[in-house]
């Protein structure tokens, strides 16, 4: 596929990273456009008209899907990561939503309109069903995900969602450095109140309070280190067949696994 000259760090192939997953050989051959896009922290846009035809992939850094209410308050639906895509049809037309970038940010925008139409004689083409299929399979796993949230913010207390949050960030976009998971937050703890439905201070004090039980470690502001994820994972009201760390956090978030193409290359 094309390279494209990007801003940040020189250029990005289409074949790397997450460029190569499953929708984009659907796509191969089909007349969309496709851009790469370049966001710095605070970078905002809106989901408007015609965002519908749009699907976005995200390459590389963190994104926020915000929604505002009507006294100014923002509250974060979804955290985007490397890996991940939204489709604009999960959207409303007038929806009161927004990208918002929590760190730099390179998406791959995809407008499907340029496709023309997909049937003949009335009935879908080989690559319209293909498309199709890739499509459902992506607002499937978008409502999976927001469904488990929902839950998360309606039935865990305040340290619950704080230890699940960060277990999700580890396994996201943790390393092991020894015996340790460590990773670098992309968020404020604005950010993360936002996301998880608290106020600020109730984010600063849970985490004060894990750092005294020595369950998780702060090297710096922005740095985290899990010394003993199952210890953790103990915390949650979760039932954990093993004590990897990516096995609580996907039976929490990944309810159905029945759809084959609802995953989305986000967990290799």
């Amino acid at each position: 596929m094309t390279t494209y000259d990007i801003p940040i760090s020189g250029s990005l192939k289409c074949g790397e990273v997450m460029c190569s997953r499953r929708l984009c050989r659907t796509l191969a051959g089909l007349p969309f456009k496709r851009r790469h896009k370049t966001l710095q922290r605070g970078d905002q846009f809106d989901f408007q008209d015609g965002s519908q035809t749009k699907i976005w992939i995200i390459l590389r850094g963190v994104t926020a899907i915000c929604t505002g209410l009507t006294d100014g308050r923002r509250q974060i639906i979804g955290l985007e990561t490397p890996g991940h895509i939204v489709c604009g049809m999960a959207v409303g037309i007038r929806s009161e939503t927004w990208f918002e970038a929590l760190s730099e940010t390179v998406l791959c925008e995809i407008d499907l309109q340029a496709a023309g139409p997909m049937t003949t004689h009335g009935t879908l083409s080989c690559d319209g069903r293909r498309l199709f299929v890739e499509l459902l399979g992506i607002i499937h796993e978008r409502l999976e995900t927001y469904s488990a949230h929902l839950v998360t913010l309606g039935r865990l207390d305040s340290t619950e969602r704080v230890t699940l949050f960060l277990l999700d960030m580890a396994h996201r976009m943790g390393r092991t450095c020894d015996s340790s998971i460590f990773f670098e937050l992309p968020m404020t703890r604005e950010d993360i109140a936002d996301y998880l439905g608290l106020n600020t201070e109730t984010v600063s004090r849970i985490f004060t309070r894990l750092k005294k039980s020595k369950l998780v470690l702060f090297p710096s502001r922005s740095a985290v280190s899990i010394p003993d994820t199952a210890a953790l994972e103990r915390r949650l009201p979760l039932s954990a067949q093993t004590t990897s760390l990516s096995n609580p956090v996907d039976t929490f978030l990944s309810a159905f696994k029945a759809f084959p193409s609802a995953q989305d290359g986000a967990h290799p």
